[in-house]
């Protein structure tokens, strides 16, 4: 039987509305996610984002346009992610492609000159961009502009540091009411979590395999070790076999090799990557995401040679979910989905439809289908 989550209903929570007694007061200095003392003297009006990711963060806290303050940025959702892209451009066309796309390394290459070009009054960096920063002596440079950067995460410890981001974006951009009451939903989520974890004796052994079929068909298996999705993993109460397999942050391990540890959940993450190569199951936003599609690609990736011998094949718990939760400040809800596939049991205690209409009601977007989880059609 699948499990997916389809949100095609009016927002019933509005908890958007909700207001409190905050308001940052400049100037200010703030403490980063890399714990470093940074002094931001007036409300930033020009930002650049290393991470085009931190999107979603912006949609919890400039509600009214998330893209009003970025004048550059790594647009690394509209080449990843076209489809829930597409939605967040039909709602904000005016300003959704108006800042210049410097596709930004990963690891933070950049050109100074052209950022520098964009007179920005604030850098947001990823905090493993860092090393890259420092050893290339840009961060000494923008110090010397007196141009202002914040480090935040949201990847390498995605539970603990996407909640500091969200609260230090949210002082830093002067909207601390917002990223009051997105922590507050976080919270209440993560703590219902932890209990139904608490309740459960064996924690199960479980494989991701990021960005499933994103090479094509017969290409496996590409997974994280004790960073991303192997700590939401961990997080929403599974052991993450990748931790044990990869020397590193991420890698690729045989299913041979998974075979013979043979997890209890066999969870493959995947959106609509571009490329003609990719048979990823194509979860995400929009009125593009199909249930059919998806189901075709997870049923297509299980005819793997061997994939049926394992054992979480033969028991049904084969999972997919949307690959982007893993670099997002909206992993509550992977981590709902995750727990739900970990511990069966706890979709009788978690309503994730309510979850998404609830983040829904604390950003500016409006009501879209989405199909973020699913599990996998059993193959005859």
């Amino acid at each position: 039987m699948q499990h997916l989550v389809r949100f095609i209903s009016s927002v019933g929570l509005m908890l958007a509305g909700q207001t409190f007694a905050y308001a940052t007061t400049y100037p200010v200095t703030v403490t980063d996610v890399a714990n470093r003392q940074v002094e931001i003297l007036q409300e930033p009006k020009r930002i650049v984002l290393q991470d085009g990711r931190d999107l979603f963060t912006l949609a919890l806290l400039d509600r009214q346009d998330p893209f009003q303050r970025i004048v550059a940025w790594n647009n690394i959702v509209k080449r990843a992610d076209p489809n829930t892209w597409e939605v967040f451009e039909h709602q904000w066309p005016a300003s959704a492609n108006r800042a210049t796309d410097m596709k930004f390394g990963d690891e933070g290459d950049l050109n100074l000159e052209a950022i520098v070009a964009a007179h920005p009054d604030l850098l947001v960096f990823q905090t493993r961009a860092r090393a890259s920063l420092e050893n290339a002596g840009v961060a000494s440079k923008l110090a010397a502009l007196k141009i202002p950067v914040i480090f935040v995460d949201s990847d390498l410890d995605p539970v603990t540091n996407s909640q500091k981001t969200v609260e230090l974006l949210g002082r830093v951009l002067n909207r601390e009411n917002e990223a009051r009451a997105y922590l507050d939903f976080y919270r209440s989520r993560l703590a219902s979590i932890d209990q139904i974890i608490k309740q459960h004796s064996h924690r199960p052994v479980v494989f991701v395999e990021a960005k499933a079929g994103q090479s094509g068909a017969s290409a496996c298996c590409f997974t994280h070790g004790d960073v991303y999705w192997g700590k939401l993993v961990e997080a929403a109460g599974g052991q993450n076999l990748g931790s044990s397999l990869l020397p590193g942050a991420t890698g690729d391990v045989t299913l041979e090799t998974v075979l013979g540890k043979q997890p209890d959940v066999y969870v493959m993450t995947g959106s609509q990557f571009p490329g003609y190569t990719s048979v990823a199951p194509g979860f995400g936003f929009g009125d593009s995401v199909k249930q059919p599609m998806i189901d075709r690609s997870m049923s297509l990736l299980q005819e793997r040679p061997g994939f049926a011998q394992l054992k979480a094949s033969q028991n049904g718990r084969v999972f997919g979910i949307y690959h982007q939760f893993y670099a997002s400040s909206w992993n509550i809800l992977g981590l709902e989905y995750l727990n739900q596939a970990f511990y069966p049991d706890s979709a009788k205690r978690i309503d994730t439809s309510n979850s998404l209409s609830a983040l829904f009601a604390l950003t500016g977007l409006k009501t879209v289908p989405a199909i973020l989880y699913s599990r996998a059609p059993a193959n005859d």
